[in-house]
């Protein structure tokens, strides 16, 4: 995976009014761990940081006046309508060591069952996996175009870059094509019938005794 640049400021301020304040001047709020390092407070350009997301980039080269670090963006957080960006998560990364990330699921292709009218179930949009920074795919892409209706493409049958592991149940679905739920027919004389009505009276005095 590409590394892309971004810049950032550290921030010595936090709290909701001076994060808003922030994000009115086009700066996103940010927090940088790990590594057993200080967590640093940051803010980020939001038209840079846009750009990374909308590329679907996970690792960044943070430049920081004078000093640099390699980071994966562990989590964006929006607003309630998924517009804007409220707030960003940074896990510094050594490039030699492991690490674990969500991959969007990118679907190609004409499946045949949807052709005959099977209904598409894209069960799985991201696929959690264990990897060098390197190696990271920008997106797992899913060729659909041999799934048939009552066909399943599982976590264990995704092909990944090669030294990339997938977590989580191998039998998981990632996405299948099943029949359309079947609609009982009704006749038009059974629809100007109207439901049927069951009464039962209690039987009078000369039937009974017959």
């Amino acid at each position: 995976m590409e590394t892309q640049p971004l810049q950032a400021k550290i921030r010595k301020e936090s709290g909701s009014i001076k994060s808003r304040k922030n994000r009115k001047a086009g700066l996103i709020p940010a927090v940088l761990y790990g590594h057993k390092q200080e967590c640093v407070m940051l803010t980020l350009d939001k038209k840079e940081l846009s750009k990374v997301i909308d590329a679907r980039a996970k690792m960044v080269n943070l430049k920081m006046g004078s000093k640099e670090e390699t980071a994966v963006i562990k989590e964006v957080q929006f607003d309630t309508f998924g517009k804007e960006i409220l707030h960003a998560d940074l896990i510094r990364t050594d490039l030699t060591e492991k690490i674990t990330t969500q991959v969007p699921v990118v679907l190609y292709g004409t499946s045949p069952g949807v052709k005959e009218g099977g209904i598409l179930d894209h069960a799985l949009k991201d696929i959690e996996i264990e990897c060098l920074p390197a190696v990271v795919p920008d997106n797992i892409r899913i060729n659909i175009s041999e799934l048939a209706i009552g066909n399943t493409i599982h976590i264990g049958d995704v092909e990944l870059p090669s030294g990339a592991k997938a977590l989580g149940s191998s039998d998981a679905t990632v996405v299948s094509v099943h029949f359309a739920a079947a609609e009982k027919e009704v006749s038009e004389e059974e629809l100007a019938a109207g439901p049927e009505v069951i009464s039962a009276r209690k039987p009078d005095k000369e039937e009974s005794e017959n």
